[in-house]
């Protein structure tokens, strides 16, 4: 992950787009509103766009009202904000305001997806569509604020057996229950020495993991770690295990 000084403390914005040939760019209706009734922004300003390929487009606005604002490139920065290893998260679904705390935590410090599995305890089976949507809002909207280059990707429902099947790389199982092995002894070092490019970390439901699924983690032979002698909510164990890691990182 490398910072740019230019973009620091500017107004970023996602917006799926190939801006290459696009002489002048239509702002979305919700953008439209941050621009124009939260921001105060005028013709002549400027704004920071970008759309996951890991560039900034300084735009400078053209036409600013209440229901349209338009401008155009006038330059392109090269930026990465995203981490040098790979994170995926496989939470256990929990409640949504936990679960939302989670996503946007996750979000801003820098986990590539985000996988919401299905427990044996899980008290929540599933959600709505209006929920993944509202999900996805947060996800960007964190996104844009911590200077991320790519939005982090909501992955759909998996239950436990299978997410053990798909994790890769380094797979950390955070079990309460681990007394030898804690998360810190995965530093900078060990990622170099083993030359580690992907980490999938699982993190459990409000009650645990069944013990079936620890005898399951065990036989996929997924990393048993522990986050210290305390033990942590769901959304701060999730928070304590990508930020252990991403610390590893800087």
């Amino acid at each position: 992950m490398k910072q740019n000084k230019i973009i620091q403390n500017q107004n970023r914005f996602f917006i799926e787009l190939d801006f290459t040939d696009i002489e002048q760019i239509e702002f979305p209706n919700n953008i439209v509103h941050q621009i124009n009734n939260v921001l105060k922004k005028r013709p002549g300003d400027h704004v920071f766009l970008f759309n996951g390929n890991k560039k900034e487009y300084k735009v400078i606005l053209s036409e600013v009202t209440k229901t349209r604002v338009t401008g155009y490139v006038k330059d392109v920065i090269d930026f990465d904000g995203e981490l040098d290893i790979n994170i995926h998260l496989y939470q256990s679904l929990v409640e949504f305001g936990r679960m939302e705390l989670v996503i946007q935590k996750s979000t801003e410090l820098g986990v590539k997806n985000i996988f919401p599995v299905l427990s044996e305890k899980c008290k929540i089976k599933t959600f709505s569509e209006n929920k993944k949507n509202r999900w996805q809002n947060i996800i960007t909207e964190s996104s844009e604020q911590s200077f991320r280059s790519e939005i982090m990707k909501l992955e759909s429902i998996i239950d436990f057996p299978s997410a053990c099947k798909l994790s890769k790389g380094l797979t950390l199982f955070c079990n309460e229950y681990e007394t030898d092995f804690h998360i810190n002894k995965i530093n900078h070092s060990y990622l170099i020495e083993n030359n580690i490019k992907d980490i999938s970390i699982f993190i459990g439901p409000v009650s645990g993991y069944s013990d079936f699924e620890i005898q399951l983690a065990n036989k996929f032979r997924l990393l048993s770690v522990s986050l210290g002698q305390r033990v942590l909510r769901t959304e701060t164990a999730a928070i304590v295990a990508v930020s252990g890691i991403m610390s590893q990182l800087e």
